[in-house]
């Protein structure tokens, strides 16, 4: 009498297995199954998925989830400077908001102001680094700037005069930070 061998791809049937590697066995068992049965089985249930996949990709990218593919990473631990189309340079910490907006916070700019002398001497010109917000019309710190207007934008090292101006203006007393500084 032959005796017939049982050939699984699976391997071991859980009779022939210790205890703990049976439950193993049956819990990837189920594992399995439920991926099976959560698989699309015809040509149109795989175009749902990856529609739906895609769709929620965008989600992810709309709300900032995941990054976006048109928009480089940012180094949040640095400070950027910000070169709009306008002219405007602005220095803060960048982000991206979203697919059409980066959001652009504590933010700091540069204000060129020429004295006026008498008609001998050269005109002398000042540039003043003022923090957003002292303005006639008191905005707030937060700049949402469409994408579409930024040139480039570069970060900036810790040994950049304008980083270290910001440095110096945040550690001045609060008085002192209403008045602009050189």
């Amino acid at each position: 009498m032959t005796r017939l061998m049982d050939v699984s791809p699976f391997g071991k049937r859980p009779e022939e297995m210790p205890m703990e590697e049976a439950q193993k066995e049956s819990m990837m068992g189920r594992f399995k199954n439920m991926c099976l049965s959560c698989c699309p089985s015809t040509s149109t249930g795989w175009v749902v998925l990856l529609v739906a996949l895609v769709l929620l990709w965008k989600l992810g990218v709309s709300y900032s989830l995941l990054p976006s593919l048109t928009f480089p990473s940012v180094d949040s631990s640095r400070r950027q400077a910000v070169f709009l189309t306008n002219g405007q340079v602005y220095f803060g910490h960048l982000k991206e908001a979203n697919r059409d907006y980066a959001v652009l916070m504590d933010i700091y700019y540069l204000r060129v102001s020429q004295q006026l002398q008498p008609p001998s001497q050269q005109p002398q010109t000042r540039i003043d680094l003022v923090k957003l917000g002292n303005e006639i019309h008191a905005p707030e710190d937060t700049m949402y700037v469409p994408k579409s207007q930024i040139i480039f934008w570069e970060n900036m090292r810790a040994d950049s005069p304008v980083v270290q101006a910001i440095d110096q203006l945040k550690n001045a007393p609060a008085e002192q930070q209403q008045q602009p500084k050189q």
